[in-house]
Order: C-alpha cells, then sequence, then structure tokens
C-alpha cells in the first residue's frame, strides 16, 4: 500500500522494549506505526499526523499518559483521537475511572494477551476507515448540493426575465418536479445521517448506513443531471389540477 496512504497508529512508551514489542504484535501492511517515548513527543507526532488510535502507556516520567490524555482532550486536533490505555497497574476501580475520566475508551492491562491486542486494535481501524469513507460521502453530497444550487439559481435567473405565461408554467412545473423528485432521497439521507450518530461505535451499522447515504446522495446527484440536461419535456399529474414536469 501507497505510505501516504497508510492507516497511522501511535504507540506512547518511555520504554524502547515494550514499544517493539506492541509494534511486533500489531504490525502489518496496511498500518504505518509511529512511536513516541514520552507524552510531550506524543503531542507534537499528532499535531503532524492523523492518528487513527493512540495506545497509550500510563506509567511515564515527567509526563504520564493521564496528563497527556488530559492535554489531548484539551486540543481541537487531537481530542477525537482513540486512547487505549496501557498499564501495569492494579485493576482497582479507581484506576480505570481515572483513565475513563483522562479521555480513554478502552483499557489493556499488563501482561496482555496479543490477540486481545489485535483485535481492539482492528475494532478502532474499521472504525477510522468508516470515519474517512463518511467524509468522503459528506464531501460529495456538498458537491450535489452545490450544483443544485447552481441549477437553482439558474431557474431564478430564467424566471426574472420570464414575460410569456406558457415559459412562467413550465418553469413552476419544473420548480414542482425538483421538490417532487428531491425530496423523499434528501429525507432518507437526512435520516441515515442521524442514524450514524446513534451508532458510531458500531462498525457493522456505520457501513450500512454509509452505503444508504451513498444510495442517496447518488440519486440527488442523477436528479440534478436530469434537471441540467433537460431540452424536451412532458407532463405528469400531481396534485389536483396541478401538473409538473416528468424528469424520469
Amino acid at each position: 500500500m501507497n505510505e501516504a496512504k497508510k492507516i497511522k497508529i501511535l504507540l506512547v512508551d518511555d520504554r524502547h522494549e515494550n514499544l517493539l514489542a506492541l509494534e511486533n504484535i500489531i504490525e502489518n501492511s496496511d498500518l504505518d506505526i509511529i512511536k513516541a517515548t514520552s507524552g510531550n513527543e506524543a503531542l507534537g507526532l499528532m499535531l503532524e499526523y492523523e492518528f487513527a488510535l493512540v495506545l497509550l502507556d500510563v506509567q511515564m516520567p515527567e509526563m504520564d499518559g493521564f496528563e497527556t490524555a488530559d492535554l489531548m482532550r484539551g486540543n481541537e486536533r487531537t481530542k477525537q483521537i482513540p486512547i487505549i490505555f496501557v498499564t501495569a497497574i492494579s485493576f482497582e476501580q479507581k484506576h480505570v475511572f481515572k483513565g475513563y475520566e483522562s479521555g480513554a475508551v478502552d483499557y489493556l492491562f499488563k501482561p496482555f494477551d496479543p490477540y486481545i491486542l489485535k483485535s481492539k486494535v482492528k475494532v478502532f481501524i474499521e472504525l477510522f476507515k468508516q470515519k474517512k469513507a463518511l467524509e468522503i460521502t459528506t464531501n460529495d453530497l456538498k458537491k450535489t448540493v452545490e450544483e443544485l444550487k447552481k441549477a437553482n439559481q439558474k431557474i431564478l435567473e430564467q424566471q426574472k426575465s420570464l414575460i410569456d405565461e406558457e415559459r412562467l408554467k413550465v418553469l413552476l412545473q419544473m420548480a414542482g418536479a425538483t421538490a417532487h423528485e428531491l425530496n423523499q432521497p434528501l429525507m432518507g439521507l437526512l435520516g441515515y445521517i442521524d442514524l450514524i450518530k446513534l451508532c458510531k461505535d458500531d462498525p457493522e451499522k456505520l457501513i450500512r448506513h454509509t452505503d444508504k447515504i451513498k444510495e442517496s446522495a447518488l440519486r440527488i446527484a442523477d436528479i440534478v443531471k436530469k434537471i441540467q440536461n433537460l431540452r424536451n419535456y412532458e407532463t405528469k399529474p400531481y396534485l389536483g389540477e396541478t401538473s409538473i414536469i416528468n424528469i424520469e
């Protein structure tokens, strides 16, 4: 895989042997594993790169894992990065609660099971992939909305120059057709965006809802394209005695 496209994971531990042990377990061709030996170094790297996950040792000199996490959560660029605390501290609830208060999403207790470590990392990698896919879909949707705005602006500009009643009638039919055709995919798209907010920690549901968003966005894009390319048209009944242009 292209180095620039690899998903970045940050390992933070003041002991090099611990960093190497973590790296050897989770390393694969799709990941770019970056290591830091202090909280300050880790914070600097997080401002430079986009990370899908941080594996953060709790017990470090100068700045421990809890302090590092607190600073991460106070920065707009780093506050959303998931943190798994890696610790040899006891399982006492007070330590676990302190970690979650500092922003941890999970814990890994030493000595850890390699299988559990790889499984946890895999979950966060999938969540990161879905997040990026959603960002792409959202950007595509924004482009489609801009095209729709331009198409509507063109209709409005044409409306200003219309004198003939028949041409005005056609314009109103076009507006009605646009509203009719776009209403269903737009409502579906907004609904699935709301569902994504409710299941952000469920990769399977994220995939399913993201696919539905893509379908709705493609439907909107197709309708906009048909409107832009419309030359000859037929009308169809709509509500009562009203008729609209048949875009299909």
